[in-house]
């Protein structure tokens, strides 16, 4: 029994605090909750994070808005939601360049995605497809190694970028199957598809979405892709992995994310709310139609995931020496 004064108004002030963040718990959130995102407005993500906030807002979760911030490789949104108030007002719809690749391409980032974000809930993954040009002759992985191991270095491979995840997924993939490819990386993926399509550049790893309608048209070749399973947009392309080349994967994700030290409550309460809305057949058809498999996590799933992703991306640009000019 408490009998002190002393004693008995600490232990109403420790009561009056607990209720306290109980009730913010339950409150949250009480106003507008930035989702920011690392691109101008169109795109897959962009897409993504803003049927996401309509969702969120139309089930009554409160009010979500999608605010872009492109720039930096993804570094400009990354490094703004770092440093932003960790209440859960401001969070990042985070991808896999700005999370797992670029703190190793960047040595003077100013943060830590490990350490300075906590993961919510993963979004959405797909993966890249590698496409030849029709007038290659090349339709298959196989076919593609076999010609670059008889003609070392004379196929070319485009991507989107240098030090982007679908070069990294090249990468990968030439070193598991010891074969060289040049990469000529373009300035995003149009130019690099319309290249591909014209026969200037034999093959290349690039985004699905993307290009999809070349596919479609029969102006570029899928020959695989680059998840565990077959992708729902591509059912009848083969895996990588099924090619032969068992335990490759090279996924490019959205997850969202908050600066590290938000309420764990508020945390699983929003982890909740957008698990609900993937979970949607709704959502999942609207994220086919772009090339991507809507995908939920717990918030120390996704903190896992993010951290093996950048070991495994290190590797990489370790073993290939990418170094950005």
């Amino acid at each position: 029994m408490l009998k002190h004064p002393f004693s008995r108004r600490l232990a109403t002030f420790l009561l009056g605090v607990s209720m306290s963040a109980i009730a913010a718990a339950q409150a949250y959130p009480d106003r507008p909750v930035k989702l920011t995102l690392p691109f101008p407005p169109g795109g897959s993500a962009d897409a993504v994070a803003r049927d996401l906030a309509d969702k969120l807002q139309s089930g009554g979760g409160g009010t979500f808005v999608v605010e872009n911030r492109p720039g930096a490789a993804g570094n400009l949104a990354t490094g703004h939601v770092v440093k932003a108030p960790n209440d859960g007002y401001t969070l990042l719809v985070g991808v896999t360049g700005a999370l797992a690749i670029n703190p190793e391409l960047y040595p003077n980032l100013g943060y830590k995605p490990e350490t300075d974000l906590a993961g919510i809930s993963m979004l959405a993954q797909a993966p890249v497809v590698v496409v030849a040009s029709p007038q290659s002759g090349i339709t298959s992985i196989q076919q593609l190694v076999s010609r670059a191991k008889a003609e070392p270095g004379k196929l070319s491979y485009a991507t989107n970028g240098k030090g982007t995840s679908h070069h990294l997924a090249g990468e990968l993939f030439k070193h598991r199957a010891n074969i060289f490819m040049l990469n000529i990386p373009y300035s995003g993926t149009p130019g690099a598809l319309q290249d591909i399509a014209a026969g200037r550049v034999e093959i290349g790893f690039l985004d699905l979405t993307a290009a999809m309608p070349l596919i479609s048209a029969g102006r570029i070749v899928p020959l695989a892709t680059t998840g565990q399973a077959r992708s729902s947009a591509l059912p009848k392309v083969p895996t990588v992995a099924e090619s032969g080349y068992a335990g490759y994967e090279a996924m490019t994700w959205i997850a969202l994310l908050a600066p590290a030290g938000m309420n764990p409550d508020n945390v699983r309460k929003l982890s909740r709310m957008v698990n609900a809305v993937l979970a949607e057949e709704s959502f999942k058809k609207s994220a086919a139609l772009k090339g991507l498999d809507a995908v939920g996590s717990t918030p120390e799933a996704l903190q896992q995931f993010v951290n093996a992703e950048a070991q495994k991306w290190r590797t990489v640009i370790r073993q290939a020496n990418i170094k950005l000019d």
